[in-house]
């Protein structure tokens, strides 16, 4: 559900191939909740004769994104295949059509990257590995040429941590910490200030 902020348009949904240099957007939104997930490491060192296992940090694990996006075209001869196609390119090793002759092209060549940011809390977007692009096919929208109208794309991207970019969202990380205590202090005074307080019927005072 959309909050009214008082801005008159909205980013639509996208994510940015970077070695097709393609900018994929869409006008559905993911239908899951968007997860957002980074392992903290902890190991557990058992000591013979303690009554706990001291623990010891283990660093950190991959931050990890996932969601589900619908790609919907019920109009046109061929379906959503065009939309889909997009997403074919983040999935399979990258084709050139100089490459079109040779029987094994861009060997070696690389998980795909994307630029993503929308529905996350980073502060800009951000380089992520794609490591995985599942389709599910809704047969019941199938037209009468068998194409598929409706597919539903799981994707899940893994952060890149040494790309460049990673240096500016940590600066932003540190800065905008400081600006969400201040903003949250702030709220929790103004929502004090607000606060009503209902005594009797019909009656409402305003106070802490």
């Amino acid at each position: 559900m959309a909050v009214s902020d008082g801005i008159g348009f909205n980013i639509p949904w996208f994510i940015f191939d970077l070695r097709n240099f393609q900018l994929i957007t869409s006008n559905t939104i993911p239908s899951s909740d968007i997860s957002d997930s980074k392992p903290i490491v902890l190991a557990e060192t058992p000591i013979p004769g303690l009554n706990f296992n001291p623990l010891q940090d283990g660093g950190r694990g991959n931050r990890k994104i996932g969601f589900t996006i619908p790609l919907v075209k019920r109009d046109g001869l061929t379906g959503n295949i065009l939309l889909v196609k997009q997403f074919e390119n983040l999935r399979n090793q990258p084709f050139k059509l100089k490459d079109v002759f040779k029987r094994q092209s861009s060997q070696f060549a690389g998980a795909s990257k994307v630029l993503y940011l929308w529905g996350t809390s980073s502060s800009v977007p951000l380089e992520y590995f794609v490591s995985k692009c599942d389709y599910n096919h809704k047969t019941a929208f199938t037209n009468r040429f068998g194409y598929t109208q409706y597919t539903e794309v799981t994707m899940e991207l893994v952060l890149d941590e040494q790309a460049p970019i990673y240096k500016v969202e940590e600066m932003f990380r540190k800065l905008d910490s400081f600006g969400g205590g201040a903003q949250g202090n702030v709220g929790d005074v103004l929502g004090k200030a607000n606060k009503t307080i209902r005594l009797g019927k019909g009656k409402i005072r305003s106070g802490f």
